[in-house]
């Protein structure tokens, strides 16, 4: 009888000791499905707003502060046997085991309708922003550039605006804009930081700098350098500076000036110059669309580019889908110049303008990225390659991440979802 009282109670711990692994897979699983109710949260919010500025209405953000994950495992065994008589027990051994694997997540979503998040959204986009976005590299230039570009201008050294390009796809010349972008996309247009020089004191000569140096120390640990200052028949005289970083939209010198021939001012180059990639190919297919601006009776252009503000991203993609679901449809396209810089012997042909972003109204989709329903319709993203959606969405993912700044969501839930 103790034998087999031995194996049932052997049985019993073998199942109770699989209980870490049960509980270890039943959190595995619950992370799993928290990540893809995330996913799924955060395309949903991006879209409904797309939608929202399609139809000229407020849009509003929320996000998830908090999450709070519950996990438990209860578990119960016992034997059982069948006495024959009194002192002896019969040699059936039953073990009984319960196991009990419970778990959810409790999470808090607020709004962000507030002043800390919409300043940011509502103000433009920074250079330095752009930078980063371009680096990361989510999507192509000409996707990037053409949702945060709101228009290009061409101007003189006399501060003349000779020639105006805006990104406004209802316009009968949004052709012209298309152009115009893909021309300085060829031309390397990209963003580099730079320096400038903030004062920190008075200009002073060698005899007060050398006399001051001692009350200067803290100052010169904190980032403040020493700027000197030379001017032709007078002594070198001297100012602390702290440099401040900036950034620029600038072009590469090699692919401008083959595009633009000394046109251009030498301010609009990038102080780093990289070797051209392609420059015949390049002036062949691409410079014939300089007609306007590229004119060589003008000297030292400069060309002016006003970014939008986050805000602004979400009304151009909204006119894109308004336009799209239309009694009379338009799709805006966008042509790849990257593209035909990486593959040699090819031309414009090769690369026909891609759709920039497609939602469908309406539409029973196999495959979707994201779907939703507003006012009374369904929208929905292809999960395809026919288009730089999927390259859109992430563009703005990180716009909106960008947005949240310290303090933008609050700590306290405006709701709380069991």
């Amino acid at each position: 009888m103790r034998k087999f009282y031995l194996l049932g109670m052997a049985a019993v711990v073998a199942v109770l000791s699989g209980c870490g692994a049960t509980n270890s897979t039943t959190f595995r699983s619950m992370s799993a499905a928290y990540r893809e109710v995330v996913e799924s949260y955060s395309n949903d919010n991006t879209l409904i707003n797309v939608v929202r500025a399609s139809q000229k209405m407020p849009v509003s953000f929320l996000d998830i502060p908090s999450i709070m994950g519950t996990g438990n495992v209860s578990a119960n065994a016992s034997l059982t046997g069948t006495a024959n008589s009194l002192s002896t027990m019969s040699n059936t051994v039953t073990p009984t085991v319960g196991l009990t694997v419970s778990g959810g997540y409790t999470f808090t979503q607020s709004s962000l309708d507030n002043a800390t998040f919409m300043k940011p959204f509502l103000s433009a986009i920074q250079p330095e922003i752009v930078g980063y976005l371009s680096a990361n590299q989510a999507a192509p230039k000409s996707v990037l550039y053409s949702l945060v570009i709101d228009s290009i201008d061409v101007v003189t050294d006399k501060k003349d605006v000779i020639a105006s390009f805006v990104n406004d796809p209802s316009k009968e010349d949004y052709l012209s804009f298309q152009r115009v972008l893909y021309v300085l996309v060829a031309a390397g247009l990209s963003v580099e930081p730079t320096f400038m020089k903030v004062p920190q004191s008075p200009v002073m000569d060698e005899a007060t700098m050398r006399a001051s140096m001692g009350m200067f120390t803290a100052a010169l640990a904190s980032g403040i350098t020493v700027d000197e200052i030379a001017t032709p028949g007078r002594p070198k005289r001297y100012q602390l500076v702290r440099l401040v970083p900036q950034f620029r939209m600038c072009l590469n010198r090699t692919d401008g000036q083959i595009l633009f021939g000394d046109s251009l001012a030498a301010s609009m180059y990038c102080t780093q110059t990289f070797k051209a990639r392609a420059p015949s190919r390049t002036a062949t297919e691409l410079g014939k669309l300089l007609a306007d601006f590229g004119n060589q009776t003008y000297k030292d252009l400069s060309i002016s580019i006003k970014l939008r503000s986050t805000r602004n991203v979400f009304d151009f993609l909204g006119q894109v889908v308004s336009m799209q679901n239309a009694e009379k449809p338009t799709i805006v396209k966008i042509f790849n110049p990257e593209a035909l810089e990486a593959k040699p012997n090819s031309t414009v042909e090769d690369f026909p303008p891609v759709p920039l972003f497609i939602v469908h109204k309406n539409q029973r989709l196999a495959n979707t990225l994201t779907a939703l329903e507003y006012r009374g319709a369904t929208y929905s993203i292809p999960d395809d390659s026919n288009s730089f959606s999927r390259e859109v969405m992430v563009l703005l993912s990180q716009l909106l991440t960008l947005n949240k700044i310290s303090g933008s969501i609050p700590p306290s839930p405006a709701v709380l979802v069991k």
